[in-house]
């Protein structure tokens, strides 16, 4: 996840909602290889595709700060089919290199199973996946002992996700943290010695990605690779963003091209350092020519950021990082899409953050993964350490209940409405030619127009709801409703060299 200039946070968790048989699911499989053109995500067919999701952690390797409450939740076919229900059309798939390669050298194939089950699963409901390389603050074995004495203002550090044991590398440097999970000598040695390739650590990740890619090379399902979560400067700041963060994404970027000879060509999502999160600012200067790239931000802007962590108020809008985030896509010739974003601290309370955040994300034409489908009770951003205590309660997307001891991961209570909303909220999931919209999520309206050549690949757009939505159109032809779990398929196809669509949810 992403670093955190405030406290302790409580993040997303499991999403209840009816979905239908798998005969109705089983016609929205994508089925067509996504790539990069001019500045934008697009389709064999050309059309923009606007990819809508969620992060998942199911498959994860986190810290386990109380042994008797598991860090992550159990996975199924159910979790996706509930996303794709609210008419998502993609996940972030999180997996760990401690699972991966947990010795060097060796690969857990079964861990890799379990990765493509995931992806079959997504392909049979028409999700798409974007795996992700995820880590916070370096990875589980950086966590402080509990007998280990940290003095004021050093505080206990758990460990969190990501690298294996075997490539922590920290010189017997103090655990202890200074406030923020990234704050210890020990996880700023990891990182320096990640940077600086020490005993080859950072080629084995390299190989990870290539041996990752090469499985997955022909399938369309994974739309592409998410080279490294959040990575952090460790004592190398200002370098690492000048020139090893960007070494690191060719080194990477390279081995899965190399791995991806014989099969498609897959888009890469690059990152900057995790203190873009709490600033939007600092990200490598170009470090490829390769055009299948497209940048991966997380926008807290307005939640997590620096100016709220100090002030307690939104002094930099949201907007802020909308546009930093296209002036820095815009620098490698590419679009962005926004890894992380979500309502928390006091934009948690604020009940149209995600709703403003929607609306940029309409005007800028990008998509998203929220942050996240479930955490656990036991998850390090939730639970206490050394004491072990767990919250009360956990997630922003679906609240869990936590401190039952018949279910010790927690017991779903239901979607936090407000965020399940905006993200069921209609929208163009794909389009040819040009076009601009917005959608509204209280009244569950969208208004589209664009323009295109006659004849072109369909308009397509998700509305949710039982009943039919309302439609209006003008130069559209062969417009149809078909009927998904949780809402309506809406196609047309230009007809006319300007269009227009109203679909109003029932």
């Amino acid at each position: 996840m992403r670093i955190r200039p405030l406290s302790a946070l409580v993040v997303a968790v499991m999403l209840v909602a009816g979905v239908a048989g798998a005969q109705a699911r089983s016609t929205r499989v994508p089925g067509r290889h996504l790539s990069v053109r001019d500045g934008r995500i697009v389709d064999e067919g050309g059309r923009a595709v606007l990819l809508r999701g969620v992060n998942v952690n199911q498959l994860g390797d986190y810290f386990q700060s109380n042994p008797a409450v598991p860090s992550t939740l159990p996975f199924s076919r159910g979790d996706l089919e509930q996303i794709a229900a609210l008419g998502l059309n993609s996940v972030r798939l999180i997996v760990h290199w401690s699972l991966l390669e947990p010795q060097p050298g060796v690969r857990d194939t079964a861990y890799l199973d379990r990765v493509r089950q995931a992806v079959q699963w997504a392909h049979e409901l028409g999700l798409y996946v974007v795996l992700d390389m995820h880590q916070d603050a370096w990875g589980k074995y950086i966590a402080s002992a509990r007998d280990e004495s940290c003095q004021a203002p050093l505080s206990h550090n758990p460990g969190w996700d990501g690298a294996p044991e075997w490539a922590t590398l920290t010189d017997g440097l103090s655990r202890c943290r200074l406030s923020l999970r990234e704050a210890s000598p020990a996880a700023a040695q990891a990182w320096t010695s990640f940077w600086v390739d020490r005993d080859g650590i950072q080629q084995h990740l390299v190989d990870t990605w290539a041996w990752l890619a090469g499985a997955f090379k022909r399938d369309a399902t994974v739309v592409g690779y998410d080279l490294l979560n959040e990575p952090n400067p460790g004592w190398t700041i200002g370098a690492t963003d000048v020139t090893l963060l960007g070494e690191y994404h060719r080194r990477a970027l390279e081995g899965i091209r190399a791995a991806e000879q014989g099969g498609l060509t897959k888009i890469v999502f690059f990152e900057p350092a995790a203190t873009w999160s709490a600033v939007s600012a600092g990200v490598p200067r170009p470090f490829t020519t390769d055009t299948q790239i497209v940048f991966g931000p997380h926008i807290y802007t307005g939640s997590i950021t620096a100016d709220k962590a100090v002030t307690g108020q939104e002094t930099v809008p949201l907007r802020f990082g909308f546009e930093q985030a296209q002036r820095e896509a815009t620098v490698y010739g590419t679009t962005f899409w926004v890894g992380e974003w979500g309502p928390f601290s006091d934009a948690a309370g604020d009940g149209d953050y995600a709703t403003r955040f929607a609306a940029l994300e309409d005007e800028f034409q990008v998509g998203s993964a929220f942050w996240q489908w479930k955490q656990a009770c036991g998850d390090p951003h939730g639970v206490s350490y050394p004491e072990g205590s767990v919250p009360s309660a956990s997630g922003n997307l679906v609240r869990v209940r936590c401190g039952d001891p018949s279910a010790p991961a927690g017991v779903v209570e239901g979607l936090v409405e407000r965020n399940a909303r905006v993200l069921s909220r209609p929208y163009l999931r794909a389009f040819p030619g040009t076009a601009t919209f917005t959608s509204d999520p209280a009244a569950r309206r969208l208004v589209a127009s664009g323009t295109a050549p006659t004849g072109s690949a369909p308009v397509e757009a998700w509305v949710p709801g039982d009943a039919r939505p309302a439609l209006a159109a003008t130069g559209l032809t062969a417009l149809s409703r078909r009927h998904v779990p949780g809402g309506w398929l809406v196609r047309a196809t230009p007809s006319a060299a300007a269009w227009t669509l109203t679909a109003t949810a029932r």
